[in-house]
């Protein structure tokens, strides 16, 4: 049987990944910038798969962010109309600009999290998340038009986004996602996966729209901090501590912890005339 060209295409991307690995351990990492370069055929074979499932028929550009070495842009040029991929190491830039120099990539040095405010709502944001900015990013996210996100983030923030009401992991920043995007988890990976090796695991997130957000909204992440400063107080307590309102149909053994992210978001939506007070 005679491979698929597309099938051809992910061979050499994966031949090429063996041959970054090797670059990859002859460079110094900037330990601050949390880098850890992808290595592994697999995971990033997952990440454009689920590019492939999120686009479909349709033409979508991604927004790359840290592209390293280009360990993912490698494959995602052969799946989407257009990568632009942001990288904030000089000494990657002149490597990529050249690997990628004839095809729809381009490469922007810059901090790329700043950028993510500009996209437009066609865009997929790809990234082998840098660990030490994975909460930044999430809520860059949250505030911009883009319609989806494929992130690999350390395994313990990728369950904290995911949990659900009630459990241990439950929190503001889980709240505050899945108000405005739906998440689902992927595989997960060891620290063999990358350049050098994280202490910890990694898996694949995948994040849809399913809220618009706007700057009207701008106090809901105060009003999220605030009722989680405490969170397995009532919701009612809290609610009169930070808003100094409470809503008649508010259950009274409700806890922070155990309301929905959506139940959260039409509490708001009932006190939003109200100044939110500072965390307590």
């Amino acid at each position: 049987m005679v491979p698929s060209r597309e099938a051809l295409n992910y061979l050499r991307a994966c031949y090429e990944l063996k041959r970054l690995s090797q670059r990859a351990r002859e460079l110094k990492m900037v330990k601050k910038l949390g880098q850890h370069i992808l290595v592994d055929c697999n995971l990033a074979v997952e990440v454009l798969t689920k590019l492939i499932n999120i686009c479909q028929h349709t033409t979508c550009y991604v927004y790359e962010l840290g592209s390293g070495l280009g360990s993912l842009t490698l494959f995602l040029e052969k799946s989407s109309g257009y990568v632009i991929a942001s990288e904030i190491d000089l000494k990657f830039l002149d490597y990529l600009r050249s690997t990628f120099s004839s095809s729809l990539v381009d490469i922007v040095a810059s901090d790329g999290v700043p950028l993510i405010g500009s996209l437009r709502d066609s865009c997929v944001v790809v990234s082998n998340t840098p660990y030490v900015i994975s909460s930044r990013i999430i809520a860059s996210l949250v505030k911009s038009p883009v319609k989806a996100a494929i992130l690999v983030l350390q395994d313990d923030v990728a369950k904290k986004i995911a949990s659900s009401p009630g459990s241990r992991s439950y929190g503001r920043i889980t709240a505050f996602t899945r108000t405005f995007m739906d998440v689902d988890l992927g595989g997960k990976y060891p620290p063999s996966s990358f350049r050098p090796r994280p202490k910890v695991w990694s898996t694949v997130v995948v994040l849809r729209r399913k809220r618009l957000w706007s700057e009207e909204l701008i106090g809901y992440e105060e009003f999220l901090k605030c009722l989680f400063n405490q969170r397995r107080r009532s919701l009612r307590k809290r609610l009169r501590e930070c808003v100094g309102n409470v809503p008649e149909d508010i259950p009274h053994d409700m806890r922070v912890f155990s309301a929905d992210p959506d139940y959260l978001f039409h509490v708001y939506n009932e006190v939003a005339g109200l100044k939110i007070k500072q965390a307590s």
